[in-house]
């Protein structure tokens, strides 16, 4: 009662309180999951808005037809061609370009002949079945009509449209013959000279200083070089989530209690009983598979391939049981049911007769009648290897009614787990030249069983398998550790906490907003979306937790979209700034004219470069030097060229031989060869040209 008082007498406050509390539950309906509003757009290219919801829906319908994509690399893709059809549709529409009725079809064609709902009955697109299945599904799915349908006929529209505008662009790109004769001659004519080389490398970094301010200049002078999005550094340790020492000490324990009888009280009788271990009990399928986190499993393994802890079971007879031992993630205890020998190698050649249904299967006979012809041919052949082979060969060149096939050598050890179970199982348990049935996923086999060799000792055993897990008490004092080393944090050096917890600080420089991986780690979008937001500073650092541990995460480092700094860029331009010093002091060191005293004076020797053209401007043993090849095409024979400053150090050059190809009567075929290469080469680029031309916003980050 003294409680419902107090509520009474700040009844106004409540009020205020529960108004509050409403008001902020009405803000954040209106907002998405990481705050953002629900009708923010997702992004604007020029005057095309991308339309949130359709994007949603193009992502969702990407990743169900490419599983292994992940949400950002779907949602990339999707952008990139969102963008693309918006900066092109501006041009298609400036130049007029609609599609024809003519072009769209054609184009629905080819986009679903492969839609089984659009075929007849011989398999062939129809666009009478197409009209049919779209009309039905539009009265009993509308939803599918509108958002999947009209979408997707709309991006066929689209293509053809863009297809014509890339062959008007196209056609517009021709090669003269000039241009022809030109490409012919980079190709053709060649250079043979001498040259000196004085490489950067012969003058130590430590005489040639960078300041930064040089490396400011070499930025504001090559802008679009260094211009950079946001990017954020991190530091990071991951406490991984397994099994101490003492899980695996009562796992063990555990195990043991499973292999051999053990008495127990039984509640339901109020009796002590015996409990059947592995090693007495009779049904051991049974008993497996109500205890291990492993089905169980009656396939013979070679000796040679079973874990080590398990090998000695080569040395046991049938019926005996041994463990516990280790086997990767997993303690075990095993039954050996069984040996025998085991060819690991066998020889084998099929006839494989499919049926409508089976894996990869083109047939349209059933699977009765793929049985009864599978029969047939068996029949005819029974154990005569000539008419095998007579038939195989036959069906190995006419495979409308069964398919021969030589499989050659199958390995047991190796390229046996490729093949189906039943025709596996038919080559290991049947001896040499056996001929038979067997089934498999892909219909009915006749195989034949040519040779066989390696014999290998394996075993059959019955397995109880645990996987290795943390116990309560180890995820708790894990879980403890955690938090201790996130409060101490802040008042102490992350690496040297990361030392006292014996874990690895793992930094990762230059993450980007929509970047999803931090090496080492699975897929966590969570950490790099905390990293870019609004309030997380240089020093914060938060948990983050994953199915195998936890990540404590520390931001370094800030870099706000823009121009590079001078320390980000020091390394790129620092290496260019160097040498250009570093070849004014060679230039300064060579004061002779002749090739052979300047290679004396420079402590080097001549080279020769054979046959060099400017299409290729490769200099043995150096790499590509196009200024220096260039410099021999400008001189005559006989002519020692000036010093030429290249890209691995200072070069002298002396022509010792002119090629001129022989002229040609005319260079269509070169200039030809010329346009198209332009040509294919001009839509790529003229995309990415268009889209530096507009304003993009990109809102991905908000939203993913």
């Amino acid at each position: 009662m003294a409680i419902l008082g107090k509520i009474r007498s700040q009844g106004l406050i409540l009020i205020l309180v529960i108004a509050l509390a409403l008001f902020a539950f009405i803000i954040q309906g209106l907002l998405t999951s990481n705050g953002a509003s629900k009708d923010a757009t997702l992004g604007v290219v020029g005057d095309s808005e991308i339309d949130r919801i359709a994007f949603s829906r193009r992502v969702e319908n990407m990743m169900q037809n490419s599983p292994n994509l992940s949400t950002v690399q779907a949602v990339n893709s999707v952008w990139n061609s969102e963008v693309r059809g918006a900066v092109l549709k501006a041009q298609i529409e400036a130049a007029g370009i609609d599609a024809s009725e003519e072009a769209i079809k054609e184009q629905i064609s080819r986009s679903f002949a492969g839609e089984v709902n659009f075929q007849d009955q011989n398999g062939q697109f129809s666009e009478v079945a197409m009209n049919t299945y779209v009309t039905n599904r539009k009265e009993t799915d509308p939803n599918w009509y509108n958002q999947i349908w009209l979408p997707a006929v709309a991006n066929i529209k689209d293509q053809v449209k863009q297809q014509q505008f890339f062959n008007l662009l196209k056609s517009g790109i021709i090669g003269t013959q000039a241009d022809g004769e030109l490409e012919y001659r980079l190709a053709n004519d060649t250079r043979t000279f001498n040259f000196v080389n004085v490489p950067y490398t012969t003058i130590a970094d430590s005489l040639v200083e960078v300041s930064k301010s040089e490396i400011q200049n070499y930025i504001s002078n090559h802008e679009s070089e260094f211009e950079v999005e946001a990017q954020r550094d991190v530091q990071y340790v991951f406490f991984e989530e397994k099994a101490s020492e003492e899980d695996k000490a009562k796992l063990r324990e555990d195990l043991l209690k499973l292999l051999y009888t053990q008495e127990a009280y039984n509640k339901a009788t109020k009796q002590r009983e015996d409990v059947l271990g592995l090693n007495d009990v009779t049904d051991v399928k049974e008993f497996v598979n109500a205890n291990s986190d492993i089905p169980y499993s009656d396939a013979f393994t070679l000796v040679s391939k079973l874990p080590a802890g398990a090998q000695v079971a080569g040395t046991y007879e049938a019926g005996k049981s041994f463990g516990p031992y280790v086997d990767g993630e997993y303690v075990k205890i095993s039954k050996l049911e069984a040996k025998k020998t085991i060819m690991d190698s066998v020889k084998n050649r099929h006839i494989l007769v499919s049926y409508n249904g089976a894996q990869r299967s083109t047939a349209t006979r059933t699977k009765e009648d793929a049985e009864k012809l599978a029969d047939s041919i068996l029949n005819t052949i029974g154990s005569n290897k000539s008419r095998y082979l007579s038939k195989w060969e036959y069906f190995k060149d006419n495979q409308e009614l069964a398919k021969g096939e030589d499989l050659g050598w199958t390995v047991y050890s190796g390229n046996a787990s490729s093949l189906a179970e039943g025709y596996r199982n038919f080559l290991f348990e049947n001896k040499e030249g056996t001929i038979g049935i067997a089934e498999s996923s892909f219909g009915y086999h006749i195989i034949y069983i040519e040779e066989t060799k390696n014999p290998l000792p394996a075993i059959q055993l019955a397995t109880v398998a645990k996987e290795l897990e943390a116990s309560k008490a180890t995820r708790k004092k894990l879980f403890t550790n955690v938090q201790k080393f996130q409060q101490a944090v802040n008042r102490e050096n992350f690496a040297d906490l990361a030392k006292e917890y014996k874990v690895t600080v793992n930094p990762v420089n230059s993450l980007k907003i929509l970047d999803e991986n931090l090496p080492g780690l699975e897929r966590n979008r969570a950490i790099v979306r905390w990293v870019f937001e609004e309030n997380t500073e240089v020093g914060d650092v938060d948990r983050f937790e994953t199915p195998t541990g936890y990540v404590l995460v520390q931001v370094t480092k800030k870099s706000e979209a823009g121009m590079m700094s001078p320390e980000d860029a020091s390394l790129t331009v620092t290496p260019i700034l160097r040498n250009k010093k570093k070849a004014a002091l060679i230039l300064d060191k060579i004061t002779a004219s002749d090739i052979n005293e300047i290679a004396k004076n420079q402590n080097t020797t001549v080279r020769t470069a054979a046959a060099v053209n400017r299409k290729s401007p490769m200099i043995p043993g150096v790499g590509e030097e196009p200024v220096v090849v260039g410099t021999a095409f400008g001189i005559a024979e006989g002519a020692t060229s000036k010093p030429v400053i290249g890209e691995k150090g200072v070069f002298v050059v002396k022509v010792t031989g002119i090629e001129k190809a022989p002229d040609l009567q005319n260079y269509t075929s070169d200039a030809n060869e010329l346009a198209q290469r332009t040509a294919n080469a001009a839509t790529s680029q003229l995309v990415e040209a268009l889209k530096k031309s507009m304003k993009i916003t990109d809102n991905r980050a908000t939203f993913y």
